[in-house]
């Protein structure tokens, strides 16, 4: 059982039954915060949820009211066609559900975002890719990712929202995906263990800053194996995460062969 948090919080998970999501609710629950989780599917574990999709404007507001924090990690999770497959759940669906923090005073919003926002650097030998080196996408699910954190900052400014655009690393969701990060150049450098994806949305829930119209992108991944090639320090001073792990510890299934 987690330490209990010192002020609970009433938090919703969109993307509750994915593979950052549930192992997320888990933890936020054991820390005692009230969470709600919304998906397309019953959230296991949860007592509190709504089925519905990020499309579905009214489901979307029935799940925010109430919530003081939302973590939104629902999306399409890679790359695909714009039109047809992104549009819906990455723009609008984003749209949906910073209008409904605004409507419904949301104190706390994050907005999952990813590493692949900056893939473009290339991730030169001996270079830590930092914040202020800017965004690089070379895909449009990166490019959706870039509005979300363009959306988030907005949000902050014009509505004083505290919001956190998260940079997530590779957390691989199963053993096959696991294989194709080794097979990688940089996999083990951007890993993001299951375990830490629990203490960074945990900090990401209970840290006091950024305050009220403040926003801040920060990268969320595990201890790299070898180079520094994302900045934790923004990371670790903002929001006081510290990951535990370094690839491959913290995964919840063994590895293939």
């Amino acid at each position: 059982m987690s330490e209990q948090a010192k002020h609970p919080r009433r938090v919703l998970v969109t993307g509750s039954t994915g593979a950052i999501g549930q192992p997320v609710c888990a933890h936020l629950l054991a820390r005692g915060h009230h969470v709600r989780g919304f998906a397309r599917r019953p959230t296991p574990g949860l007592q509190d949820y709504v089925v519905g999709d990020l499309n579905d404007r009214d489901k979307v507001r029935q799940a925010v009211e109430g919530m003081d924090t939302v973590l939104h990690l629902g999306a399409y999770p890679n790359d695909a066609d714009f039109i047809d497959v992104l549009m819906e759940p990455n723009v609008r669906g984003l749209y949906h559900i910073c209008a409904a923090a605004q409507e419904f005073g949301v104190k706390r919003l994050m907005l999952a975002s990813t590493l692949q926002t900056v893939t473009g650097h290339g991730y030169p030998e001996g270079k830590t890719i930092r914040i202020e080196d800017g965004p690089m996408p070379v895909n449009h699910y990166a490019l959706t990712k870039v509005w979300a954190e363009v959306m988030g900052d907005m949000y902050a400014r014009v509505h004083g929202i505290s919001v956190i655009n998260a940079r997530i690393g590779w957390l691989p969701r199963n053993p096959g995906e696991a294989k194709r990060l080794v097979e990688s150049r940089i996999g083990k450098d951007v890993f993001f263990s299951h375990r830490d994806a629990q203490l960074f949305h945990e900090r990401c829930v209970e840290s006091p800053e950024p305050g009220p119209g403040q926003s801040v992108t920060v990268f969320a991944i595990s201890n790299p194996l070898e180079q520094h090639r994302l900045d934790l320090e923004p990371a670790r001073r903002i929001l006081g995460y510290e990951p535990q792990d370094v690839w491959p510890q913290g995964l919840p299934y063994e590895l293939e062969g």
